[in-house]
């Protein structure tokens, strides 16, 4: 539907009025006019039939019919009316003959004006006694219209004739005419003047409110530094300034508002916990990043649809249900499933109220990721166990062995000197595994650099060290150790640490690989890294140990490698080695083919 514009609204309303008024005006002039000629025209009709009557009464019953006539021409020429003198009660006349008229030469001619065929209003009136006053068509004059006023003329208290004037309307008529044609030119001309000044006034009027619109779309568009201009006009002033406040205090709320929200998105962006708001019919409200990244979703896809659309899981559904039907806060665990990957989460969930009234609007779920401390956990534990098993196993033996001999095995000199052998290597590893545990802590304490001294050293040098180390325990597997130096580099690091990471990596390529296959060791330098890679062809480590092998007691064949003398922490004291230089550790293997064990540090 096209709505009118304000400017013709105005003005067409101020013109219609306009209109009106001066039609109004205009009908009532020509009617005053009208009135006031005619009312002229009688008064002076009434002085000349009183006159005429005058003058026909001096010499009534002395004049012949001719003298009459003669008269009553003189009079109306010089009064210029027309005078008609008809007898009523005379004797030797008829009633209504006329006896004499000034526009014709011989009145016996003319018809009867009482009992003619034409009714003549004026002579009754004045044959009843009264002025007849009436504007008609003279049948005699061939239809002109004329004003005709009778007038009775007494004698001895009868009414002998009547004497009749009337003048032709052609005259007021005209004049009429022309002073109608002056009153609609000058309403037209009135009528003129007033459509240009409320042409002028409503272009005013329509641009001031335009003005008001413009700067009103300005400010809902948030251009609020914008001020609209006061015009003199008080209402359209008041309007005006009005705007200019509510743009002000729009401005404030609206930047206060703003950086209410930027404070609360940086809060919860800068959150390592998931934050997830919902409204009582559990639609998101709000999602931060982390919680994006716990529950692998678009925060902003996610807004405004339900929970149960975002994440299709279980028991983040029952919590958030919980929380919101509860006045008490929810804590549960959640495992979801990313991709390959299962992980802890720790809800907890309140009731989030609106400041004013205190009531629901909904609930506020936080996320915490509890996956590394489940994991670290259970490491913990299997630590506990493991530990607790290897220390277990060579005190039992030790313990199995003294008491052997002390229950009379000492008398038997061969078998009191293989018991002592025996006690003596379950002590030896007994000893190792505390003395790799002791290491383990004390790489543990310079993980962050700060207790570990270093020295620039020739990386390639430390390697052929360690690999020297391992040639005699190689020889005896028949086993090559091939050095490749693709570059060698100067690092800050703790030679020895270094020395004994590589030790403990090619010591368990031996220990693993079968007789007479190589190993190669190689130094290089990929992507600002020093890598140390060291390769068996040994028989492969399944996919699903790779994860897990550089944990404390770790075994993927328990059985073999207590067998072939290891403690389980090897691998873990070379990874704290890595990471005391700030470096990392990473293994490749495929089943059958052998394995790769990398040392990656920093260069320079």
């Amino acid at each position: 539907m096209r709505r009118p514009r304000l400017f013709w609204r105005i003005y067409a309303t101020y013109l219609l009025i306009v209109l009106l008024c001066t039609g109004a005006v205009g009908y009532y002039a020509v009617r005053s006019a009208h009135s006031f000629y005619v009312s002229h025209t009688e008064r002076e009709l009434l002085a000349r039939a009183q006159l005429v009557r005058a003058d026909v009464a001096a010499h009534y019953g002395a004049q012949t019919p001719r003298q009459l006539q003669a008269l009553v021409t003189s009079l109306g020429r010089a009064a210029g009316t027309r005078i008609t003198v008809i007898a009523a009660s005379q004797p030797g006349t008829a009633l209504g003959q006329v006896l004499a008229d000034s526009s014709v030469a011989d009145p016996s001619t003319m018809e009867n004006h009482i009992s003619g065929p034409h009714f003549r209003a004026e002579v009754h009136a004045a044959l009843d006694g009264q002025v007849g006053l009436i504007i008609r068509p003279s049948p005699t004059l061939g239809g002109e219209d004329m004003m005709y006023l009778a007038l009775p003329m007494n004698e001895g208290g009868r009414i002998v004739d009547i004497v009749r004037v009337a003048v032709p309307l052609t005259a007021v008529n005209e004049a009429l005419d022309s002073l109608y044609a002056r009153i609609v030119g000058a309403a037209l001309i009135i009528a003129t003047l007033a459509a240009i000044l409320g042409l002028f006034i409503s272009r005013r009027i329509s641009r001031e409110v335009g003005d008001v619109q413009t700067g009103a779309e300005r400010i809902a568009a948030g251009d609020f530094a914008y001020k609209l201009y006061v015009p003199r006009t008080f209402e359209f002033a008041g309007l005006a300034e009005s705007l200019n406040r509510m743009a002000d205090e729009l401005s404030d709320q609206i930047g206060n508002l703003t950086r209410e929200r930027n404070e609360r998105e940086a809060v919860l962006t800068s959150m390592v916990e998931g934050v997830i708001a919902v409204d009582p019919d559990e639609r998101v409200i709000a999602l931060n990043a982390a919680a994006g990244r716990l529950l692998d979703v678009d925060p902003a896809e996610a807004e405004g649809k339900s929970i149960q659309e975002v994440v299709r899981n279980t028991d983040l559904q029952r919590a958030v249900e919980a929380a919101l039907e509860g006045h008490e806060p929810v804590e549960a665990d959640i495992t979801i499933r990313v991709g390959a990957e299962d992980r802890s989460l720790q809800a907890n969930g309140t009731l989030l109220r609106r400041t004013s009234a205190g009531a629901a609007a909904g609930a506020v779920v936080v996320l915490n990721d509890v996956t590394r401390l489940k994991r670290l956990e259970a490491v913990r534990r299997d630590f506990v166990a493991n530990v607790s098993h290897e220390l277990k196993t060579p005190v039992t033996s030790i313990k199995g062995f003294a008491e052997t001999l002390d229950d009379g095995a000492i008398e038997d000199p061969e078998a009191a000197r293989r018991f002592v052998r025996i006690i003596a290597g379950q002590a030896d590893r007994l000893n190792a595994i505390i003395g790799d545990l002791l290491a383990l802590s004390s790489m543990e304490q310079s993980e962050d650099g700060r207790d570990l001294s270093t020295e620039d050293a020739d990386i390639c040098e430390v390697v052929k060290a360690a690999v020297e180390v391992c040639e005699a325990k190689a020889q005896l597997k028949h086993i090559p150790i091939e050095v490749t130096s693709a570059a060698c580099a100067s690092a800050p690091v703790n030679a020895a640490l270094l020395e004994q990471a590589v030790i403990n990596l090619v010591d368990n390529a031996v220990k693993y690989s079968p007789d007479g296959s190589p190993i190669d060791v190689t130094v290089g330098e990929r992507e600002g890294e020093i890598v140390i890679s060291v390769r068996d062809q040994g028989p492969g480590i399944p996919k699903e140990h790779l994860p897990r092998l550089f944990e404390r007691f770790y075994r993927v064949d328990k059985a073999r490698s207590r067998d072939l003398g290891g403690t389980g922490l090897g691998l873990a004291i070379v990874k704290h080695i890595t990471q005391a230089h700030g470096g990392r550790v990473s293994v490749e293997s495929v089943m059958g083919r052998g394995s790769t064990f990398r040392i990656h540090l920093p260069l320079g």
